[in-house]
């Protein structure tokens, strides 16, 4: 069963020792050149000083984290980075979270999305035409950009509804751990 949650800032280096444990391709891929511990560490301590600007979306499977979405917001816009731990690709977890994300960005008035897509990561390309991120070639590597729709009822319902799942599900892992 995939749940979803919002770090607090005092949880960020969280992200850090996640990151930190991926393999080095997951890393390439997500930052677009090999990143060792110390330049993780040097990140996560910018987003820990900037915790208004910085919101990190975790999913997790029975408890243990298997995807990442990094929203960094800007005035009006929000910037997305999407990791998905190598184990768990292909089952629809960056799908879910971008979903919850753009709802997230879209109830707090944000009116642009853009993401920064490596030329050969090709699965987020994916997503983001997925999502109706319209890609462009910028020299090499793409930037996926989206106007925003203002919020409605319903994105206000849904995000209310994706809550509720997250907490019966912490309320009662059993009945939730077959699913």
């Amino acid at each position: 069963m995939l749940t979803t949650e919002f770090l607090s800032g005092n949880q960020f280096e969280e992200y850090g020792s996640w990151l930190k444990a991926q393999d080095p391709e997951t890393i390439s891929e997500y930052f677009g050149c090999a990143l060792g511990p110390e330049a993780i560490d040097n990140l996560v301590e910018k987003f820990s000083q900037n915790d208004q600007q910085n919101h990190f979306l975790i999913a997790k499977i029975k408890h243990q984290w298997v995807g990442t979405i990094h929203i960094a917001t800007h005035t009006k816009a929000v910037e997305f980075g999407v990791i998905v731990a190598m184990l768990h690709r292909r089952q629809g977890i960056a799908n879910a979270m971008m979903d919850q994300a753009i709802t997230w960005a879209r109830n707090r008035f944000y009116t642009d999305l853009y993401m920064h897509c490596i030329e050969r990561n090709s699965a987020i390309k994916r997503l983001c035409q997925k999502h109706d991120l319209k890609v462009r070639n910028m020299m090499g590597d793409s930037q996926a950009d989206l106007i925003l729709l203002p919020p409605t009822p319903f994105t206000y319902l849904k995000e209310q509804m994706t809550a509720q799942h997250n907490l019966l599900a912490k309320l009662f892992p059993y009945q939730y751990s077959y699913q």
